[in-house]
């Protein structure tokens, strides 16, 4: 019965190992998903890895090649527990697979004019318009104090998305 099998991989040598091990006609699964940060005031998306040096493996569990994956370039080990090679349900495997890259992970920055809801020592569930990046970890905001906007500046993990 063919299981997936959990491997480590060597620091940045995930699809090498991806590769390499295609090449010997193994399948392997390494997700990836969409990644918003701020560099240099810039909003940049990337594509990185959910799971850095770790790659899922499909192999029958009685005769699969588990010394050629171990002897695979880029392939560092498989992960174990005792004796026995760690297995991953195939409905996690399967889920990973048809998720959509932003549905994977969900901090990306909100857009200028979103609503958010703030969350800080001073004001507790405020909603308030995000107005642009502050560096890389602060945001400016407009909230509606005493019937005027004022602007303030925050820490971006001290605000979240409204559902709106």
């Amino acid at each position: 019965m063919d299981y997936w099998f959990l491997l480590y991989c060597k620091p940045k040598q995930e699809q090498r190992a991806q590769a390499n091990l295609a090449h010997q006609g193994i399948e392997s699964f390494f997700p990836f998903a969409e990644f918003t940060t701020l560099n240099r005031g810039k909003r940049v998306t990337s594509l990185r890895p959910v799971f850095p040096n770790y790659l899922f493996v499909k192999l029958n569990a009685e005769s699969g090649p588990f010394a050629a994956v171990k002897n695979t370039r880029g392939v560092s080990r498989f992960i174990a527990y005792g004796q026995k090679y760690q297995t991953v349900p195939d409905s996690l495997v399967d889920q990973l697979k048809i998720m959509e890259p932003k549905q994977l992970h969900g901090d990306t920055l909100p857009k200028q004019g979103d609503v958010v809801i703030l969350n800080t020592d001073s004001f507790q569930n405020v909603q308030a318009i995000y107005q642009e990046p502050d560096g890389d970890t602060r945001c400016v905001l407009l909230l509606q104090l005493l019937n005027q906007e004022v602007k303030i500046i925050v820490d971006n993990t001290a605000i979240e998305r409204t559902t709106n």
